[in-house]
């Protein structure tokens, strides 16, 4: 029972500090958990994580909450779950309310501009990061016919959605359907 307390203590505490400084949230805030997850606390492996990453960017809700909702199952069931769900979204609807509470006063600040300026552009590094990061774990997991059908995949999608003008989930479904055919041929 101790243990289980400890991890269940650890959860929340490594899932709030991932959502206090994940600023940018969403694909920006990928690297914050790799870092706190893998690399720190070893709970996941890189493949694992890259299944992570697919798991909770095709899933609805933010990403943060998929992961974390992903990450506490995986470690402590439900409760696990639970714990760090609820820590990853404590922050954000304590930081969103202060700010819709204020925003009125300073809405015109120069000085909250420039933050919040400077703050878009860590947010765009983040998800560059979490991109390149991505990239690099698909490419030592897979073989070279694998990441040509991945390429594919992922320029289907973003033609499908920037050229086509497709709501995101068709390809999203095409893709899962994609993926499912060439499991069963044997090619993943």
């Amino acid at each position: 029972m101790v243990d289980q307390s400890y991890l269940l203590l650890e959860l929340f505490l490594r899932f709030l500090k991932i959502s206090i400084v994940g600023f940018g949230g969403g694909w920006a805030i990928l690297p914050i958990i790799e870092r706190e997850v893998v690399e720190d606390a070893g709970w996941l492996t890189r493949e694992e994580f890259l299944n992570l990453v697919a798991i909770a960017g095709s899933t609805p809700g933010p990403v943060a909450v998929n992961a974390a909702t992903y990450v506490g199952f995986k470690l402590a069931g439900l409760a696990g779950a639970f714990v760090a769900t609820l820590a990853v979204f404590i922050p954000p609807f304590t930081i969103v309310s202060l700010i819709a509470y204020g925003l009125t006063q300073v809405v015109g600040n120069r000085y909250v501009q420039s933050l919040i300026n400077g703050l878009k552009g860590a947010v765009i590094g983040l998800i560059i990061l979490a991109l390149l990061s991505t990239i690099t774990q698909v490419r030592s997991a897979f073989q070279y016919h694998q990441l040509a059908a991945l390429t594919c995949i992922a320029l289907f999608v973003i033609l499908s959605v920037k050229v086509l003008n497709l709501h995101p989930i068709i390809p999203l479904l095409i893709s899962a359907v994609i993926g499912i055919t060439l499991g069963l041929l044997g090619l993943w």
